[in-house]
């Protein structure tokens, strides 16, 4: 975390809860960017008791959100960046120099922009709340991931520390860093209760068959003080509790490796899914 931020950031590892895909479709006939098409109440899609993010939602701000104070930010100036920045970690962690207490992955996916996790992060950070979703799932990825960060912000800080760009790093950034949590232990099995509430955020980035990532962010203002930045990040897979954060190596890629960042896989590696449990792609750690 940057000196400048210091005190100001809190992660959704500490918050309350609110309540076989390939890497090559990127797109599917069910989806859009908007979500119009789609009926996110539909038995099945969600854990039972738990309610979709969109179920019924009619795009509109919360009302936790500020009357004319609420500025959403055009993610598609940042896709570039938030890829980049994800996949650049995938890499560090695929070539095994994160620790030497983490293991490295078998076949660690490189990740992909998805315009329908776009959406229901743009749901989420359309609350003004850092509450994590109860259900945020599709058909296409059942078993979706989140990430949420909200920075508070000081105006006392140079411009050049406040712009949508550094914000998005430092977010990004401080889910990663709860890499120093993480043993060979927890990789292979998912904790139960509270140890798992620290490095959760790392356990989404870090799956291996995360094929897909789409986030959006916004900023608000409260009561006419220093304005918040609050970001959300949507990914096609979750961690699952006892089960692997991601395989450790063995076979390799089996569909090559990508030109960019050697040691992920290749677009287009194949990856089986973790047997759904319930209960378990969110749990209420406190």
């Amino acid at each position: 975390m940057s000196v400048a931020l210091g005190l100001s950031f809190i992660l959704c590892g500490l918050c309350l809860l609110q309540g076989v895909h390939s890497q090559s479709q990127a797109n599917s006939s069910s989806s859009s960017s908007t979500g119009s098409t789609i009926d996110y109440c539909q038995p099945g899609l969600c854990p039972q008791m738990k309610k979709h993010i969109a179920c019924r939602n009619n795009g509109n701000f919360g009302s936790q959100c500020p009357i004319n104070a609420t500025e959403l930010i055009n993610i598609t100036n940042y896709q570039g960046l938030i890829l980049s920045e994800h996949n650049a970690l995938r890499n560090v962690l695929a070539g095994g120099k994160v620790h030497a207490l983490l293991p490295m992955p078998d076949r660690m996916a490189s990740l992909q922009w998805h315009p329908e996790l776009e959406y229901l992060a743009t749901v989420s950070v359309k609350h003004c709340a850092l509450l994590r979703d109860p259900c945020i799932n599709t058909r296409q990825f059942p078993q979706a991931g989140q990430n949420l960060a909200l920075i508070h912000l000081n105006f006392s800080l140079p411009e050049e520390n406040r712009t949508d760009e550094v914000l998005i790093k430092e977010s990004i950034a401080e889910w990663w860093s709860q890499s120093a949590n993480v043993t060979a232990d927890r990789v292979q099995k998912f904790p139960r209760a509270k140890q798992g509430v620290f490095i959760r955020n790392f356990a989404v980035m870090a799956r291996d068959n995360n094929t897909f990532v789409g986030c959006a962010a916004l900023r608000f203002v409260r009561r006419k003080v220093e304005p918040d930045f609050l970001m959300a990040c949507n990914y096609a897979s979750n961690y699952a509790v006892d089960h692997p954060i991601y395989r450790e190596k063995a076979l390799g890629c089996q569909a090559g490796t990508d030109p960019k960042y050697p040691p992920l896989c290749r677009t287009g590696e194949q990856y089986l899914e973790a047997a759904p449990m319930e209960n378990t792609t969110r749990h209420s750690f406190g």
